[in-house]
């Protein structure tokens, strides 16, 4: 079924720890203007245990539905998220990350 581009969004979720990154990517499928839901439109990819980049990008192309340049979004996003990752996973809070990423949702684990 093809969807219109008002009744399609992603969304980026990402669990920030010291040790690991995880991502993916939800699809938010609007009912209305008062509701929506979320369903999951790949699994966690963890960095850097595995090619978070590379198994985003075969997961997004499978979705022929989205747009080059929403994949390309996606993914250059991914890219950001890891960058910074790299410079800043042994800070305690990541508020300014949140901030400069508002549009991610970060996901927080207890532990």
């Amino acid at each position: 079924m093809q969807m219109s581009s008002d009744s399609r969004h992603l969304k980026l979720k990402v669990i920030w720890r010291p040790k690991f990154l995880g991502l993916a990517i939800d699809q938010l499928i609007v009912i209305n203007s008062y509701s929506c839901f979320c369903r999951p439109l790949t699994t966690y990819y963890f960095w850097p245990k595995s090619g978070v980049w590379e198994q985003l990008k075969l997961e997004l192309d499978s979705a022929m539905w989205l747009t080059e340049k929403e994949k390309i979004r996606y993914l250059n996003l991914v890219s950001d998220i890891i960058n910074e990752w790299q410079k800043y996973k042994d800070i305690d809070k990541i508020e300014d990350i949140k901030k400069k990423f508002s549009e991610v949702s970060f996901l927080e684990l207890r532990e």
